[in-house]
């Protein structure tokens, strides 16, 4: 479960540099190459409650593919977990996303667009044991330091909506 965190993170990970309105998608993936380190806080699902969380994360572009390759690691009090990832892009869409597998949940649907300088990356994840479904939605923005700010959010039955579950601002190494 604690996992479902770093999983948030990873989303983030891939996002340095200003990314302006008018950027193609391509522009917008070229702008995330880098080296970054993430500070901020998330609800953590195991105990509910928010925690701080710490990521540093490595982005290679590759301009043959257009393809944004993502690896790192992030970490709370609760523990560390590797972090890895994809996005291209594909006739002015972003496709893939940023989870890998990870233990004991399954990814049943991942989607993303890219529009006026935001990216935004929906998943679908099932935890195997307990067999409920989460739906996640990150929203990166970009700063005009280099950085982006990445804000989490979970869609919560009871209310039929999206609430916020954290938000991690990287800059770069």
């Amino acid at each position: 479960m604690i996992e479902r965190i770093f999983i948030l993170a990873v989303f983030f990970a891939a996002l340095p540099g200003v990314a302006l309105a008018g950027d193609s998608a391509q522009e917008f993936l070229q702008k995330l190459e880098g080296n970054f380190r993430g500070k901020g806080e998330a609800v953590i699902p195991v105990s509910q409650k928010v925690e701080r969380v710490s990521c540093s994360v490595s982005n290679t572009f590759n301009a043959e593919s257009n393809t944004l390759s993502i690896q790192g690691k992030c970490a709370t009090t609760q523990g560390k977990s590797k972090v890895e990832g994809s996005l291209q892009v594909k006739d002015e869409k972003v496709e893939g996303s940023f989870l890998s597998p990870f233990s004991n949940s399954t990814i049943t649907q991942s989607a993303s667009d890219y529009h006026e300088g935001r990216l935004i990356l929906s998943t679908s994840i099932v935890d195997n044991s307990s067999g409920n479904l989460s739906r996640l939605r990150q929203i990166i923005s970009m700063t005009e330091d280099g950085g982006f700010v990445a804000d989490f959010q979970k869609f919560e039955n009871s209310s039929q909506s999206y609430k916020d579950r954290g938000s991690v601002v990287f800059q770069k190494k």
